[in-house]
This record gives structure tokens, sequence and C-alpha cells, in this order.
């Protein structure tokens, strides 16, 4: 299964990294402990922070308004 099969357009899987990037670096930078926990931390919310994103972008591109 890819991503046009889902609905999902090359935009959207560069968004989502993009998303993904930055909720991890904010987590990495903002949490307390040693830096292998930060990092660890900072990835799992960072795969959580990507799948709400694709979650969302599915439900919003399947039940928009045809005028978007």
């Amino acid at each position: 299964m890819n991503a046009e099969t889902l609905g999902l357009e090359r935009r959207d899987g560069r968004n989502m990294v993009a998303v993904a990037g930055v909720v991890t670096l904010v987590v990495v930078v903002t949490a307390e402990g040693p830096i292998g926990a930060r990092v660890v931390a900072g990835a799992i919310v960072g795969a959580v922070a990507a799948a709400v994103f694709v979650a969302s972008t599915l439900l919003i591109n399947r039940y928009k308004p045809d005028h978007w």
C-alpha cells in the first residue's frame, strides 16, 4: 500500500516529515534527563505526531467540502 492509494499527495509526506522533525527536536531540547532518554522520547513523540498528522490529513481529504 502506497501513499497515493491512501489519498496522500507528495507534499503531505513532506509536511509530515517536517512536523515530526520539529516535534522531535522540541522534545529533545526541552525534556529533562540524559541525552539518550531525551532522544528516545523525542523519537516516540515524533512518531506519534506523524501518525496523528497522517490520520488527520486522511480525514480532512475524505470529508472536506468540494469547494476546498
